[in-house]
């Protein structure tokens, strides 16, 4: 069994304050707070970090099912964008979607391969699991 650490601090009220996002035991270290959070501001908040690990988490899955394949890997780029979306409930605030959009490079594999592929990789990746309880969409396309 693997370990990944990270960390995070808050300073301030929520409304003003801010904190930092630290990845791994020494790995960079990211501001967020709460207007970026609620406001779309300009700044990082905790749902896009989510969406940056499952779309690295799913184009790494992806990727690994094309090598499987025997593709040429110089060849093969995998590209994934993540949108969450973070919406008020009665009992608080839920991430409910996450819209998965990748693009593809990988000569000679066909969309339905692709396809095929991609659903596998959104279902098995362990981050699509944690995120179980949120409904995650995918459209898959080749550069």
């Amino acid at each position: 069994m693997s370990r990944h650490h990270a960390n995070a601090q808050w300073s301030g009220s929520v409304p003003t304050g801010s904190g930092t996002m630290r990845l791994g035991k020494a790995g960079p270290t990211i501001g967020y707070n709460l207007t970026a959070r609620v406001e779309e501001e300009k700044g990082t908040n905790p749902e896009q970090m989510l969406g940056a690990a499952l779309a690295g988490c799913f184009s790494m899955s992806l990727a690994n099912m094309i090598e499987e394949s025997g593709a040429d890997m110089s060849a093969v780029s995998v590209a994934t964008d993540a949108v969450v979306h973070l919406e008020r409930k009665d009992d608080g605030f839920w991430i409910t979607r996450v819209d998965l959009a990748t693009s593809v490079t990988a000569p000679g594999i066909d969309q339905e391969q692709l396809e095929q592929w991609a659903q596998r990789a959104k279902a098995s990746c362990p981050v699509s699991k944690l995120y179980s309880s949120a409904d995650i969409s995918l459209t898959t396309s080749f550069l």
